[in-house]
This record gives C-alpha cells, sequence and structure tokens, in this order.
C-alpha cells in the first residue's frame, strides 16, 4: 500500500470516529508500516486534527457516561488497561463532568434496579446490598452510591 492509499484509508477511518493514539498506531502496524512511516502518519493526523487525545477522552467517556450509563471508575479503568490514553489527561476530562447529572444519572440507575429486584427481593438489607452491588460493577463509587440511596431513603 502506498502513502496516499495508507493516508486516505487512516483519515477516513479516524473521521468516522474519534480514535486514540494507541488505536491508531495498532491500525498503522496492520497495514505493514514501519515506524518511521508510523510516526510520519501520526503527525499528519494530529496536525490535521484527525487524531485528537483530549477529544477522544471527551467522546469516549460522554458516550460511557450518557449512552451506556457507565460511572467513572469503570470508564477510567477501561481506558487505562487499554492503554488508550495518559492517565492525567483522564483525570483532567473527569473534572469537567457536571457532579450533579452524574448523580442524577446514578439515581436513575438504583431506582430502575430497586423496581426490578423490590418485587422478588422481601429482604430490605438484601435489597440494597444488591443495590449497591450492582452500581458498584456500573462503575459508580461506593460514596456516591451511599450517598444516592441516603437521598432516597431506603
Amino acid at each position: 500500500m502506498n502513502r496516499e492509499e495508507v493516508l486516505s484509508k487512516i483519515t477516513k477511518w479516524c473521521s468516522y470516529q474519534d480514535r486514540s493514539e494507541f488505536e491508531t498506531v495498532k491500525k498503522l502496524l496492520s497495514y505493514g508500516l514501519s515506524k518511521k512511516e508510523i510516526d510520519e502518519v501520526i503527525q499528519y493526523l494530529q496536525k490535521e486534527n484527525y487524531l485528537n487525545e483530549r477529544r477522544f477522552v471527551q467522546s469516549f467517556v460522554n458516550g460511557k457516561l450518557h449512552l451506556k450509563k457507565w460511572g467513572v471508575e469503570k470508564i477510567k479503568y477501561y481506558l487505562i488497561s487499554k492503554h488508550y490514553v495518559d492517565p492525567a489527561l483522564i483525570e483532567e476530562v473527569f473534572k469537567e463532568i457536571n457532579y450533579y447529572e452524574y448523580l442524577e444519572t446514578l439515581k436513575q440507575i438504583v431506582l430502575k434496579k430497586k423496581s426490578l429486584l423490590e418485587k422478588k427481593e422481601k429482604d430490605n438489607q438484601l435489597l440494597k446490598k444488591k443495590i449497591i452491588n450492582f452500581a458498584l460493577s456500573k462503575g459508580f463509587s461506593y460514596w456516591d452510591i451511599l450517598k444516592v440511596i441516603q437521598e432516597l431513603n431506603f
């Protein structure tokens, strides 16, 4: 594959959705490019704004928060475990999250789970424990979960 073909394919790929540099390097490796060629393509993509780590993290975080209803702990773990981006950048983007909206999302998750479980579970303590475990598995912090449960009075 020549340089123009590679650039055409990779710019389309990056235009389709925001990508991390790590993902992009993996994709370029699959094309059989050398380290030097990969570095040149990455520089080009960054210069032309096809590749932007901050934008990638923002869209990833927003998608997982609003569409998948993940908590910040799960998002952070996923991004770091996949070597996608610098943890400092992740923390920076998390500071932009509206905490009240975040707690409102958690509240909706807790209420939905409660309505599903309370038909089967009569023991209040066990119900509360199951809801906490579910919210923890979605990536919400224990303290935020307790705050919401206390606010909901159960």
